[in-house]
């Protein structure tokens, strides 16, 4: 038996009797406040990043797709800041890394905080990673959650977003209320495997990795990345474990099929694919663990 396996029956909140928190069927949305508190306790036990995320995600399976289910509290999206009776594909993808690198319920809702929002900054609608190229990717990237990783699984092309004011004019849905930011102007680009390689080594790719489903150029299009999951691997097979529209939840969808359906898609085509690998950041939740609690002592 493969060490990572054995340690997780072992050691695993969800997979462990022994550990005495909760079982192989847990869910967090079936989970009162004090059970989903007792299971992030008990997957700290488990190495932070992949290991622990890993285990997070499959308490997610069958959670409902809901669109946009995190806001701020207040204002101009007054959702919670933090929930587990839905998600959709990025705040599953966001909850799972969050839990991942968690060390109880209080960390979990900073973690959260740092990974959806400007390196500081507080929970505010204007200060949301909104655009993935632009934003949310760098960042966690800078941050320490991500690691770029593309590159590793063949030759890469780099697809380009630019904005200016004129540009962002054009901007639909929730990012009518967030007005023009004067440092998103200029061009990102992101490192994009292309549909037909990302297919061929669809089988070989370790799990451990974000996959993003990178699409092509369209003028009325800020964004270029519509969807993200994870890639899990589970008794020698690859799937992607994602928050599914057209499921309405969470699933694990095996990777030939996930790929094969985007590479069919023709309304708006896909390119290829991202891929980021996700990293143990300790040393991160640790300072803000201790700026959160100099925080709370002063006067």
């Amino acid at each position: 038996m493969r060490p990572l396996l054995l340690l997780l029956l072992v050691l695993s909140p969800l997979a462990a009797a022994a550990e005495g928190v909760v079982d192989a069927s847990f869910r967090f949305r079936h989970a009162d406040a004090r059970k989903r508190s007792e299971a992030v306790h008990a997957l700290a036990r488990l190495p932070a990043g992949w290991e622990r995320t890993r285990v997070a995600s499959e308490a997610f399976l069958g959670t409902p797709y809901v669109l946009s289910p995190l806001g701020e509290g207040a204002g101009v999206d007054p959702d919670p800041r933090v929930r587990f009776d839905g998600v959709d594909c990025l705040t599953f993808v966001e909850t799972a890394l969050a839990l991942g690198n968690a060390g109880d319920a209080d960390d979990a809702l900073a973690v959260l905080d740092d990974i959806r929002y400007r390196d500081g900054s507080a929970p505010a609608f204007e200060n949301r990673l909104h655009l993935m190229i632009a934003q949310w990717i760098p960042d966690q990237i800078r941050k320490g959650y991500l690691e770029e990783a593309t590159a590793r699984f063949g030759e890469t092309t780099e697809v380009r977003v630019a904005y200016d004011e004129a540009t962002w004019k054009t901007r639909r849905g929730a990012l009518r209320a967030l007005p023009w930011q004067p440092e998103l102007e200029g061009a990102f680009t992101l490192p994009t495997l292309p549909l037909a390689r990302a297919i061929a080594v669809a089988g070989e790719l370790p799990e451990g990795l974000v996959i993003n489903v990178v699409r092509k150029a369209r003028p009325d299009r800020l964004n270029r990345v519509t969807h993200t999951g994870l890639v899990i691997v589970r008794d020698g097979r690859r799937y992607v474990r994602h928050a599914s529209t057209g499921r309405g939840e969470v699933i694990d969808e095996p990777i030939e099929r996930f790929l094969g359906r985007h590479a069919a898609m023709r309304r708006w085509e896909v390119e290829g694919i991202n891929l980021l690998a996700v990293r143990d950041n300790s040393e991160r939740v640790r300072a803000l663990r201790a700026r959160r609690t100099a925080s709370a002592g002063q006067p």
